[in-house]
């Protein structure tokens, strides 16, 4: 059931690549405007992070999770039947609201289900089930679209959010001994769940903490240029530069999500069980990752034939699977009791980065439009793609040096109080 939720979570984050061209055309909207109205919802994520840490740990996962489902889903109704632009920003607002306690209280019920030495693997799984998710928001949800509508097609999404938050409370449970069976992590993390005063007392310590920064800030700088293109300019650079439809364009992007789906267990396997590291994958699937922005930045003629987009686009999704290690890598180094707020430090750079990159690219198309509009939508030329692309090559080439200052923690927790 947190699978699920989880699918539709990151679900959430997607559509607006798929209907660009359709919200700009209902709205009047420039990409600026619609930079903004896509940043809504990392923008909560990184407001909510230590609050929704907070719900994960005295809530306890069952009700964060309903609640963060029930809330999404009321949002996506909404932002479908949006009648102007304030209307679906609001209803974007409601979507990044509830789907910003949903990881973090997935993972918060993996580690009272799950022993620490898994934590990564099932970090990894979590992801796999996440960009499922993105795979059905990509060429499924474009055809929907093209069958019901962008409005209807939110419609239907929402309601079933909100089934989910019904099936939440009934069948998940905080942990094993809810069902009967015996603590998977007996110990001091294990009985009641902490009170709010003692999980917000917590919160100092991670920030105080210098291991804490590198990895968060390392994922910040992939996770932020890898939804600039799958979440938001994706779809309308392969239509505006290689002359793809909508459906076709979507496929492509959604490439980026079948190699996060293969990456992102293995990434796990290969931290807990085959090296027992965490920095050494982490630069290696960084390295590989900025490699594939150069080749997706290539100016004018030198640009990818479309032929080669489709495996580098593979390669790309498959590469960045190494940010799910940021979470192990930042529990590794602070206090095993306090889960959920850490887990939610580590979205809060991450989603304010994922904010601001939508929106500097959203303006860095806008300053080299050159006024043609088609269909009540704007068209950039390629020199505008290939500057908004430069600069996600940038957000990459960071993350790359920042990876080389985590901690290695040799899959064990390595955390000492003060």
């Amino acid at each position: 059931m947190p699978a699920a939720i989880y699918f539709f979570g990151y679900f959430h984050r997607i559509p607006p690549a798929v209907v660009a061209g359709d919200l700009m055309r209902a709205f009047s909207i420039s990409a600026a405007s619609l930079g903004n109205l896509s940043a809504i919802y990392p923008y909560v994520f990184a407001f909510m992070a230590l609050p929704a840490g907070s719900f994960a740990d005295t809530l306890g996962p069952r009700w964060t999770l309903a609640l963060g489902s029930g809330t999404m889903g009321i949002g996506a109704v909404l932002f479908g039947l949006a009648p102007q632009f304030s209307v679906a920003w609001l209803g974007r607002l409601l979507v990044g609201l509830g789907a910003s306690v949903i990881l973090i209280a997935s993972l918060r019920l993996a580690a009272e289900w799950f022993r620490p030495q898994e934590f990564a693997t099932i970090s990894g799984w979590s992801q796999t089930v996440g960009n499922l998710g993105a795979l059905v928001a990509s060429s499924p949800l474009a055809l929907l679209v093209e069958v019901l509508g962008w409005r209807q097609s939110f419609v239907v999404i929402g309601t079933l959010t909100l089934l989910l938050a019904v099936a939440a409370v009934l069948f998940v449970r905080d942990r094993p001994e809810a069902m009967g069976l015996g603590p998977v992590n007996p110990g001091p993390a294990a009985g009641a769940l902490p009170s709010l005063g003692e999980t917000v007392r917590g919160i100092p310590g991670i920030f105080s903490n210098p291991r804490s920064w590198p990895p968060v800030l390392a994922t910040a700088g992939v996770y932020s240029s890898l939804i600039a293109f799958l979440g938001l300019w994706g779809v309308p650079y392969l239509t505006q530069v290689y002359g793809l439809g909508r459906v076709e364009a979507s496929t492509y992007t959604s490439l980026l999500a079948v190699g996060i789906v293969v990456g992102a267990p293995l990434v796990g396997w290969l931290s807990d069980r085959w090296l027992s590291l965490r920095r050494l994958p982490f630069i290696a699937f960084t390295a590989v990752y900025a490699a594939c922005w150069v080749l997706l930045a290539l100016p004018g003629e030198m640009r990818l034939p479309l032929g080669a987009l489709a495996p580098v686009l593979l390669l790309m999704g498959f590469a960045s699977s190494g940010l799910v290690l940021v979470f192990v890598c930042v529990r590794e180094v602070n206090d095993p009791a306090r889960v959920g707020i850490t887990i939610g430090f580590c979205n809060l750079p991450v989603f304010l980065v994922f904010a601001l990159v939508q929106w500097l690219t959203g303006l860095i198309l806008d300053a080299r439009w050159e006024g043609l509009i088609a269909g009540g939508a704007r068209i950039y030329p390629a020199s505008a793609w290939e500057a908004a692309f430069a600069f996600c090559l940038a957000m990459a080439l960071a993350a790359l040096v920042l990876t080389f200052f985590v901690t290695e923690t040799r899959c064990r927790n390595i955390w000492q109080p003060r």
